[in-house]
């Protein structure tokens, strides 16, 4: 069982697609969040400046020299990810964020993920 997970994580992280999609859902919810603060939506402005901020770390040719440096800023662009994912779906549940396309869109992208990646193991 875990040589099968170990080849499938390799199999999905290697992946362009995947790894474009997990791109996607950050800058896609910073737009939506930066439209919803446009529109004053209470609790967007703070959802718009991490998103923002956490697209920029995505970005940055930071790459430490140390491997465990590389493994901590892993585990922290993980986090944030699912903690910015987490925070949208509770501001999109505990309000009608508008305008409502951008929230739309994230939520394809959510959606789009995981069957990507079920299509992805299966084809192989």
């Amino acid at each position: 069982m875990q040589a099968w997970a170990e080849q499938a994580l390799m199999l999905l992280s290697g992946s362009g697609l995947i790894r474009g999609l997990v791109a996607a859902i950050p800058a896609a919810i910073a737009v939506a969040a930066i439209a919803g603060w446009r529109q004053r939506v209470e609790g967007a402005a703070l959802l718009a400046l991490f998103a923002c901020g956490f697209c920029l770390w995505l970005i940055l040719p930071w790459r430490p020299a140390y491997v465990e440096l590389q493994q901590t800023s892993l585990i922290f662009s993980m986090l944030c990810w699912l903690w910015l994912v987490w925070a949208w779906a509770r501001h999109v549940v505990g309000e009608w964020p508008a305008p409502i396309w951008g929230h739309w869109i994230v939520g394809t992208l959510l959606w789009v993920l995981p069957a990507t990646a079920i299509v992805i193991l299966f084809v192989g």
